[in-house]
């Protein structure tokens, strides 16, 4: 088939379609919290991490090498969680960068500024539908098992509380530990993730500095510093807005910090299983989020390692296939793709890049199929 042929082919499938597809104009952070249940923890009663809404909104940056402690709400020990809702569905969507669709940001950091050393305080992520629609997560969970959970039944642990501090048989030994309106004896659940490279004060990558072998988890990965560009500390968009720093998301398989994104941990929605048989779930998206410490582990001097959340983002939709930028993909920009089918990317560069998927520096065939996949595939 000639070049001329699959151009013919191409404009005549792409004017058959011919619709429109709008970006979401949700606002991209989870704005309202549904439940916030922390374990016991040395910071639950402390007033400047014990308020659930520092979990709305964006995040805060503080950079590769210290986390921010400003506006980050404790969950406290192993069990403790918190549930959030966004305005709007989150969508699976293939061609969002890496293929990621959301982003958990929490107060890790990288120590000595090293990638593979991360102070973290993992967290599990847990995704829900709104099924029945009534704006309540009491639809089924599914969860992201992430690299370290690989048997859920043998990794799902109970674990027992009371509030009789001198009684040593259930934790906490501490009546400052004891979360708000907790009494008695009671019990968290959740994902326990390896002790032996989870519970330590440094968490080490396995996989060294060639890949990254540690992902799908929240507080993780540093927060970067708001228009940081190259993960250097510094600032070099002053003007960068939180909305569009903040969900671009970093490659989670790559040791160091993908260029523009505004680090965080990013996971992808197809990675979701049903917790009771381990299948995947197949979900197209999820409306509510359950953040949950996933490490069982307490030291003298430091106290228990306890997840600090801050922020979770809907990923930006991949900017290609807009070719006039206006934040749809219309009528315009099949015709925007139509005139740059065929050519060299260079004659045509403010346009034609935008329709060059490879990018190889040709908009062909190879392009225009994922170009139908954004026609009529999630946003």
């Amino acid at each position: 088939m000639t070049r001329s042929t699959l151009r013919r082919t191409a404009i005549l499938v792409l004017a058959a379609l011919g619709g429109l597809l709008k970006v979401r104009a949700e606002h991209p952070f989870a704005e309202r919290v549904l439940e916030y249940a922390p374990a016991p923890g040395q910071f639950v009663n402390h007033p400047d991490f014990n308020d659930p809404r520092d979990a709305l909104g964006p995040p805060i940056g503080a950079g590769l090498s210290t986390g921010n402690n400003t506006t980050v709400v404790s969950l406290g020990g192993f069990g403790g969680y918190i549930v959030l809702a966004f305005d709007h569905a989150v969508r699976d969507d293939p061609l969002n960068p890496f293929g990621m669709d959301a982003i958990v940001f929490g107060n890790a950091f990288w120590v000595g500024g090293n990638g593979t050393r991360h102070w973290a305080e993992c967290a599990t992520i847990e995704i829900s539908r709104d099924i029945n629609s009534n704006g309540e997560a009491d639809d089924p969970w599914y969860l992201i098992p992430g690299s370290h959970i690989q048997n859920l039944e043998q990794q799902f642990l109970l674990t027992l509380w009371d509030d009789d501090v001198a009684d040593l048989t259930y934790p906490p030994s501490s009546i400052t530990w004891i979360p708000p309106a907790r009494s008695g004896l009671w019990q968290t659940e959740g994902y326990l993730l390896p002790v032996t490279l989870f519970g330590n004060n440094v968490v080490v990558n396995p996989g060294g500095a060639d890949h990254e072998a540690i992902w799908g988890y929240a507080e993780y990965s540093p927060t970067l510093l708001l228009g940081d560009l190259d993960a250097d500390n510094l600032v070099d968009d002053p003007n960068a807005s939180s909305q569009d720093f903040y969900t671009r998301p970093d490659d989670p398989f790559t040791v160091g910090m993908t260029p523009a994104s505004g680090g965080g941990d990013a996971f992808d929605i197809a990675w979701a299983v049903d917790p009771l048989t381990g299948e995947f779930a197949g979900l197209d998206g999820f409306d509510f989020i359950r953040i949950t410490t996933a490490v069982l582990s307490a030291f003298d001097d430091l106290g228990e390692k306890s997840s600090e959340i801050d922020a979770v983002a809907d990923v930006a939709p991949d900017p290609f296939g807009d070719a006039d930028g206006d934040g749809d993909i219309d009528l315009a920009d099949v015709a925007a793709f139509q005139a740059c089918f065929g050519w060299a990317v260079d004659l045509n560069p403010e346009t034609c890049d935008a329709a060059d998927r490879q990018p190889d520096g040709w908009v062909d065939l190879q392009d225009s199929l994922p170009f139908l996949s954004r026609l009529t595939g999630p946003f």
